[in-house]
């Protein structure tokens, strides 16, 4: 048997609902019920984050950053769906998956979004 993975992955701007906590709530349902939890471990340094795993995938919500951490070229206050896989196997090729993301999120009209710039 052969091993190998596809290395899903996407971006999508979220125009923030509320607070961090609250968009991930929204944005989990209009996922199909992904249960996002505190990102703890600070995975994405200065960015606040939210995460729910799922069929092989991490999903973030990342926050704006404290404006003494804020190292982006062109600060905003919008958040950044984040995915990727997450798998052991090697990678034979990559999807990004972010049209079918925006596609899911915009069908649901609990959030405005669009593609990450």
């Amino acid at each position: 048997m052969n091993n190998t993975s596809i290395n899903k992955f996407g971006h999508v701007s979220i125009e923030p609902l509320g607070t961090l906590a609250e968009t991930a709530a929204l944005l989990g349902r209009a996922l199909g019920n992904l249960v996002f939890q505190a990102d703890t471990e600070y995975r994405y340094d200065e960015y606040p984050a939210y995460i729910a795993e799922r069929d092989g995938l991490r999903y973030a919500l990342l926050g704006v950053p404290a404006p003494e951490d804020d190292i982006r070229d062109v600060p905003t206050s919008d958040f950044e769906l984040m995915v990727e896989t997450i798998s052991s196997e090697p990678v034979t090729s990559s999807l990004d998956i972010s049209d079918e993301l925006l596609k899911e999120i915009k069908e649901s009209g609990l959030l405005n979004c669009w593609l990450f710039e």
